[in-house]
């Protein structure tokens, strides 16, 4: 087990990890409005301002402190797999060291053991994690009872089904070919990258909640011409 300073640590890295694909989203949504200008561009509706989007630095905030308090609970889940679903050596090793395996036995007893580690990730802690990000998110932005369980309506499944299409495949890669020692940088890029299609998902679903522009613009009300 991880010493105290030693989660910390793996803490730190998870948020900062997490607010960086936070930041890349973000990054690709202001570019993607200004290259191809859709609702929330500064632009003049009716006679009114309606300002652009920006970059939101409390958001990234938010998905830092997910990202650690989440950590220590994601930690000691792959602890509890590894210890109940053992991988052998063989497989942990180099190509060289799979091919001159003194026993074909043990290295199908240690693919057998990923398949189930694999097989009970996914069904249990993919669901729990999935849960927490979007109930999460949804707590720290303030929302009510009311519009966390239409987030969860539309969020959760989403979200889940697309965390069913990535990370199989990335952990099986990830605990079966790839060496100890580089199985936590694959992990960080496969990651990053998640949580990026996260963040830009979230933005996403913020964007259909919001009003357009013209909803803005009534909201307003008639424009007044200005009297030289």
């Amino acid at each position: 087990m991880a010493t105290p300073r030693q989660l910390a640590k793996i803490a730190f890295f998870s948020g900062s990890m997490v607010a960086t694909g936070n930041v890349i989203a973000q990054s690709l949504r202001l570019w993607s409005e200004q290259a191809f200008p859709v609702a929330g561009i500064d632009s003049t509706v009716a006679g009114h301002k309606v300002p652009a989007s920006s970059y939101d630095p409390l958001q990234t905030l938010r998905f830092f402190v997910y990202g650690v308090a989440f950590s220590p609970v994601s930690y000691r889940w792959h602890a509890f797999l590894n210890a109940r679903f053992p991988v052998g050596d063989v497989i942990a090793g180099s190509p060289k060291e799979i091919a001159t395996a003194p026993s074909k036995a043990v290295l199908l007893h240690s693919a057998r053991a990923v398949l189930k580690r694999l097989a009970v990730d996914q069904a249990v802690f993919a669901p729990i994690a999935t849960l927490s990000f979007v109930g999460g998110m949804g707590m720290m932005e303030g929302l009510g009872p009311t519009e966390l369980a239409e987030r969860f309506r539309i969020q959760y499944p989403a979200v889940l089904m697309a965390g069913y299409a990535l990370w199989p495949a990335a952990q099986l890669v990830n605990f079966s070919i790839v060496p100890l020692a580089y199985r936590v940088p694959f992990s960080s890029v496969v990651g990053l990258m998640w949580h990026t299609y996260l963040s830009w998902t979230s933005a996403r679903l913020k964007t259909k909640s919001a009003p357009s522009k013209t909803e803005q613009a009534d909201s307003l009300g008639p424009a007044v011409p200005a009297v030289n």
